[in-house]
């Protein structure tokens, strides 16, 4: 699935008449980092990650303080895990920011 989203982001990318060139070049560079560092993460740990960007939702019963509190462990376990991989997320997700989207 994360593999799906990064082609899914690229082609947008590709696509985009509105990026200057430079700023494609770099969000494309940071997506090839991004599948290369994905490739020595194990499945246990994308599942992870894949369920952390899911828990904006909080579960009926739950509180809003108890799902902020589990997706905050979540996020800190596996940017311990994985700080290369945190910090390429980080720079795309600036990236991304920094020409509006």
């Amino acid at each position: 699935m994360v593999e799906d989203r990064i082609r899914n982001i690229e082609a947008r990318v590709e696509s985009s008449a509105n990026l200057p060139e430079p700023a494609k070049a770099e969000l494309l560079e940071l997506l090839a980092s991004l599948r290369a560092e994905l490739q020595g993460v194990h499945k246990e740990h994308l599942d992870r990650a894949e369920s952390a960007s899911g828990s904006a939702d909080v579960p009926h019963g739950e509180t809003v303080e108890d799902a902020l509190g589990g997706l905050t462990t979540t996020v800190t376990e596996l940017e311990a895990m994985h700080p290369r991989l945190s910090d390429l997320v980080n720079r795309l997700a600036v990236t991304l920011s920094n020409i509006g989207i």
